[in-house]
């Protein structure tokens, strides 16, 4: 199944009302983000709210150490990362019909998501740690180290203004908690993406 295809169905399932609350999760890099905007988009905007989770990721991680792995630092593949009871909340909100507000960052700025609107896409890391009981259908998307290190550095360096040597450094700490801790959250969604190699594979889907 390609790209196109995955994107054709999703739009099928969510305009038949099959789909009304659509997870969509992966590690850092994996190529979620750029498939929920191409979701979106191909969605009548006055219908439909995309909630990106980014800003769920606490800025205070760093006063904590993962305990098998006490030197490095936390990073969003553990769910201490990540402010869920805020997220949940605000998921809930929206899904009973209400406005929320949504947290001010110097990446994005703060908007207000309308409740009537009866489609709701959330996408992030943090997806992959709430209930699955929220989402009527969740994707998942991965990529191998490789694919992972160059999306990254192409990202970073060039949208976030990182140094390469940083980014680097950080990596294989990054990729090692993927593994030891979030990867196991892949096996929960419906439908599983390999983007490795720059490659679109579903793997994975159950039928709703």
């Amino acid at each position: 199944m390609k790209k196109k295809d995955l994107i054709e169905q999703l739009v099928s399932e969510i305009e038949m009302g099959k789909v009304k609350t659509l997870g969509i999760y992966g590690h850092g890099a994996s190529g979620k983000s750029t498939f929920a905007q191409e979701l979106y988009q191909a969605l009548d905007s006055t219908k439909v709210n995309l909630l990106e989770t980014d800003p769920y990721i606490t800025s205070e991680r760093h006063l904590v150490i993962p305990k098998q792995a006490p030197d490095q630092k936390v990073t969003a593949c553990l769910p201490v990362a990540h402010e869920l009871a805020s997220l949940q909340r605000d998921i809930l909100a929206l899904q009973a019909g209400m406005d929320i507000l949504t947290i001010d960052e110097p990446w994005k700025a703060s908007e207000i998501l309308s409740g009537a609107k009866p489609i709701l896409i959330v996408e992030g890391m943090s997806v992959g740690f709430l209930p699955k009981e929220l989402f009527d259908k969740t994707i998942c998307f991965y990529a191998d180290e490789e694919t992972e290190l160059k999306r990254r550095l192409a990202r970073d360096t060039i949208m976030r203004n990182r140094d390469a040597s940083f980014v680097l450094a950080s990596h294989q700490m990054r990729r090692e908690q993927y593994l030891r801790y979030y990867r196991q959250n892949e096996s929960k969604a419906d439908v599983l993406v390999d983007q490795s190699e720059d490659k679109f594979e579903v793997n994975m889907t159950r039928i709703i």
